[in-house]
């Protein structure tokens, strides 16, 4: 007999893992019956539709680090191109040779680059840190005590590139499925693979039966796995609330007896 699998209880993501692990169990024990499959083929684009909007909420959150990324990215240019324009200022010779040097590579890419939008952003930065890297750039920088601010510079920019080179465009993420869409549609399909499991147990025979068999056994371990992860998440949270509550003190009739009896409260 089936164990009970609590699809509410589990995450999107614990459901599609749930899912893929009766699709290998099926292919393990060799069962081709066409409706069985039918309904497997209906839950592998359920998968898909989980991932993909999985992969969305991340890639919403993400946009907002890579947005920061960027800010940074800005702020590090700017603050790299105002310290070289204040040591024009300075009257030293090798200040002054310095400054000209390093200005003019400045004003090569653009001096407000940070305006551009990402791609040329980088692009223009790359191309500036590939002359600031040649060793007598890199003598002029030490001359002008700017070496710190380059290396902000340079850090700022891997830092973006880390972040911006993991997303999706984000036209391609706004068709995605939200996760309550995905799992709800996913949910049905489930419980029709297994009633019609339950169903050709029942009524198949001989080898077919010992298939049904073997493969209720994979399943009822697989649901028990999981449901015991959704069940501790499930106490956890009710702990948790159960404590949060208590934390607030005693309410009622207890609350106000234990005001009587707290101190300064005696007369």
């Amino acid at each position: 007999m089936l164990k009970r699998l609590s699809t509410s209880l589990l995450l999107p993501g614990e459901l599609s893992e749930t899912i893929t692990k009766f699709d290998q169990a099926v292919k393990e024990l060799g069962i081709t019956h066409a409706f069985l499959l039918t309904i497997l083929a209906l839950l592998g684009k359920d998968v898909t539709r989980i991932r993909q909007a999985i992969t969305a909420l991340r890639f919403n959150k993400k946009i907002k680090s890579v947005a920061e990324a960027a800010a940074q990215r800005e702020d590090s240019f700017v603050g790299f191109k105002d310290y070289i324009e204040s040591s024009r200022r300075r009257r030293d010779e090798a200040f002054k040779q310095a400054h000209a040097a390093i200005w003019a590579l400045l004003e090569a890419v653009g001096t407000q680059l940070y305006r551009l939008g990402y791609v040329e952003q980088t692009a223009k930065l790359e191309a500036l840190f590939s002359e600031l890297d040649k060793p007598e750039n890199q003598a002029y920088l030490l001359t002008l005590r700017a070496d710190d601010y380059y290396a902000e510079l340079k850090e700022s920019q891997e830092d973006f590139l880390t972040l911006s080179g993991e997303k999706r465009t984000e036209d391609e993420l706004q068709q995605y499925p939200s996760l309550d869409t995905s799992k709800s549609t996913a949910v049905p399909h489930v419980n029709a693979f297994l009633s019609i499991v339950g169903v050709m147990q029942e009524v198949s025979e001989g080898d077919e039966k010992e298939q049904f068999n073997s493969l209720i056994d994979k399943l009822n371990i697989i649901i028990a796995d999981i449901m015991t992860v959704a069940r501790a998440r499930k106490t956890r949270k009710e702990n948790q609330n159960s404590s949060d509550d208590n934390s607030n003190g005693p309410s009622g009739i207890l609350g106000l007896l234990s005001q009587d009896n707290a101190p300064g409260n005696n007369t």
